[in-house]
């Protein structure tokens, strides 16, 4: 049988970790899923919180190369879920993401693996 696992994932910044509204930072960040053969894992959702401008929910679904961007800085994101039935994240977090590019883009990657 295969269970479904909610990873929690914590990106906190200097905002969100204060818990402090404020208008939010120009950018987007897009998120890879692999698997642990680091193929692309496509159906996970994957749903964040926003700590700036009104605290916002966002969700999306990766497609068919693992991907899924939302319109959010990095920085804004104070907390993030991954889920997939049967897989779990082995890694997420800040230290896998890009510098911000000249756009503030970032791009992050999600590592999970079969049970």
């Amino acid at each position: 049988m295969r269970l479904a696992l909610t990873v929690a994932i914590s990106l906190l910044t200097a905002v969100g970790a204060l818990g402090l509204t404020s208008d939010c930072s120009s950018g987007s960040t897009t998120v890879l899923v692999t698997d642990c053969g680091d193929a692309p894992v496509e159906g996970a959702q994957i749903n964040i919180k926003v700590c700036c401008g009104g605290n916002a929910s966002s969700s999306a679904v990766t497609e068919s190369h693992g991907l899924a961007t939302f319109s959010n800085h990095i920085n804004d994101i104070c907390q993030a879920t991954v889920r997939f039935a049967g897989l779990s994240a082995t890694s997420f977090g800040s230290g896998s993401c890009t510098k911000p590019d000249s756009n503030g883009h970032v791009n992050c990657t999600v590592k999970v693996c079969k049970r």
